[in-house]
């Protein structure tokens, strides 16, 4: 079994990349930010706890994201292979992950260095509300304005995807996430890619690494 590790700053395009790969490959995309999401609008003791640091940009403790994460992986969907989607943020959760046996692993940084390219992104991301398919009104528009391709419902945005969330979540990213950006080069798995560039230009790297 492979996993596929996928992670880089809020807007990088993970979730985009993450399901392009998915079609690909196969491998399944896990990813925790949906899995919080599904709790929040379960409004499930644990989405109720996180909903708030959610909104205000934060991190979510490493155990319920690991507890969720776990719990995810225990289906047999995932036995050709999965792509974690987001994760991890933190050395912490890099080292748990790990203790996660697999036959190979691969570990690839979505990287941009602009943080306006980021805010400008996220503030265009539009999300379904059912498939969770993710839309960019400036690289990847529905086909109809508003409304998702697959459902055929209206798109919304994300209640965190204001500039001063958005600012937040850059800032507490780069500070949690520097040590696993490190962690993986030790291990000799890391791949970094330049992720302000096309979508399509972005994948062609990851297709070409996997």
């Amino acid at each position: 079994m492979k996993r596929v590790i996928l992670f880089g700053a809020p807007g990088s395009g993970k979730g985009t990349q993450a399901e392009a790969i998915e079609k690909r490959f196969g491998y399944v995309k896990v990813s925790t930010g949906d899995l919080i999401r599904a709790e929040v609008r379960m409004q499930s003791k644990i989405g109720l706890e996180v909903k708030a640091t959610i909104d205000k940009g934060e991190l979510i403790p490493d155990h319920v994201i690991l507890g969720l994460l776990k719990k995810r992986l225990q289906k047999d969907d995932i036995l050709n292979g999965y792509i974690v989607d987001g994760f991890p943020r933190t050395l912490a959760q890099a080292i748990e992950l790990s203790q996660m046996k697999v036959d190979s692993e691969i570990a690839i940084y979505l990287k941009i260095g602009n943080e306006s390219v980021i805010v400008q992104r996220l503030l265009s991301r539009l999300t379904c509300p059912r498939c969770n398919a993710i839309f960019s009104m400036i690289n990847n528009p529905p086909k109809v304005e508003g409304v998702c391709d697959s459902c055929g419902i209206a798109l919304r945005q994300r209640t965190d995807d204001n500039a001063e969330t958005i600012r937040n979540r850059i800032s507490i990213y780069r500070e949690q996430t520097k040590p696993v950006i490190s962690y993986y080069r030790e291990k000799g798995m890391l791949m970094e890619i330049d992720a302000s560039l096309p979508v399509e230009s972005v994948f062609k790297q990851i297709e070409e690494i996997l």
